[in-house]
């Protein structure tokens, strides 16, 4: 048997065969490993991001909530909401004209904002293409 690989050039063609399937599926193994790990870092990162930001959020409210707690934050919308004075102030009022009253009216207290959700952007075309060579 070992004349057969010695002297033909079939012995080595057999054994590139068998390999070759190796070979590919150890480059396809090793690709879907580094792609997982490119998709979990890329998550990992928009959710740190998100984490800090909702953080940032629930501060900023609960600072608001403290203030509006306060005796100045309860005074403060007695008086801007409720229209309600002190005893021994004098309430004034503005009266503006018919059309221009709509227009100077704002909110004394602001809308809270509508909580942003992170979008993930457009996957680039080359990981589109490894999504579906990976089936993802």
């Amino acid at each position: 048997m070992t004349n057969l690989f010695r002297y033909t050039r079939t012995g080595p063609r057999l054994i590139a065969l068998f390999l070759l399937p190796v070979v590919v599926y150890g480059f396809y193994s090793i690709g879907d490993r580094w792609y997982q790990n490119y998709v979990l870092t890329h998550q990992e990162e928009m959710i740190r991001a998100d984490v800090r930001r909702l953080r940032e959020e629930n501060l900023r409210l609960q600072k608001e909530l403290n203030e509006a707690r306060s005796d100045a934050g309860i005074e403060r919308v007695a008086r801007e909401q409720l229209g309600l004075v002190k005893p021994g102030d004098t309430a004034v009022q503005i009266v503006l004209p018919q059309g221009a009253a709509a227009a100077a009216v704002q909110p004394a207290v602001r809308a809270p904002e509508p909580a942003q959700t992170m979008t993930p952007p457009e996957k680039p075309a080359w990981l589109r293409f490894l999504d579906g060579l990976f089936g993802r």
